[in-house]
């Protein structure tokens, strides 16, 4: 029986857009005889269960177009475990930002790419998703599958065959954004934020406030 792990990621844990990118992909996945198993870098990590596997699914945000400090360190311990398991595990990776542009994240799967290569790892591709907390917090009320997340969609449909197809040809990367206007987007961002500011008693002109340059 194969092993499939999702790797979550995020610092976050479970309170994340990794974890709810996470969930979506699994319900697409439909594998007979395949083990499917869950990892949060945040607790525990076996890397010698993770070596062994014959498919990992990486989640994580973006951290200054790279990767959060806490999946390098996941990544060079699993290193020092490929080196004793010699297995060629199939890697996808799924990176969300806060962006509004899913090729914000071309160079954290970049990474993933390299490091794949580097550890005898059969790279396969990833997903590049723009507005990841977008695509989150209205989980209730804009379903995975409508017409603004189909993009995103149909990119883990993509993963999905390709696993269950056990497929070796090279496919790119998919940079996904939300089917909305890019100003609606930030206006909309804009007001959260001032609704957040609020609800801990600071208005919104405070939020414009300098106070390191008004102090020179």
């Amino acid at each position: 029986m194969k092993k499939l792990y999702f790797v979550n990621g995020s610092p976050r844990g479970n309170n994340s857009a990794s974890k709810f990118f996470i969930d979506e992909l699994n319900k697409m996945i439909q594998l007979e005889n395949v083990e499917v198993n869950h990892c949060t870098i945040n607790n525990k990590v076996n890397y010698e269960e993770l070596a062994g596997s014959d498919i990992l699914i990486i989640t994580f945000p973006l951290y200054v177009d790279s990767l959060p400090s806490t999946v390098i360190e996941f990544l060079v311990n699993l290193e020092e475990q490929a080196k004793i398991i010699k297995k060629s595990v199939k890697v996808y990776g799924v990176v969300n930002c806060g962006f509004f542009e899913g090729i914000q994240t071309r160079y954290a799967l970049k990474i993933l790419e390299h490091f794949c290569n580097k550890v005898g790892y059969e790279w396969r591709f990833g997903v590049g998703i723009g507005a990841g907390e977008f695509m989150r917090g209205t989980k209730d009320i804009i379903p995975f599958n409508s017409e603004i997340k189909k993009d995103a969609h149909n990119a883990f449909l993509e993963v999905s065959d390709d696993i269950v197809s056990d497929s070796n040809k090279s496919k790119d990367n998919f940079f996904i954004s939300p089917k909305i206007p890019r100003e609606m987007f930030f206006s909309e961002g804009q007001k959260n934020w001032v609704e957040a500011a609020k609800s801990m008693s600071v208005s919104e002109e405070k939020l414009y406030d300098k106070p390191f340059i008004e102090s020179v």
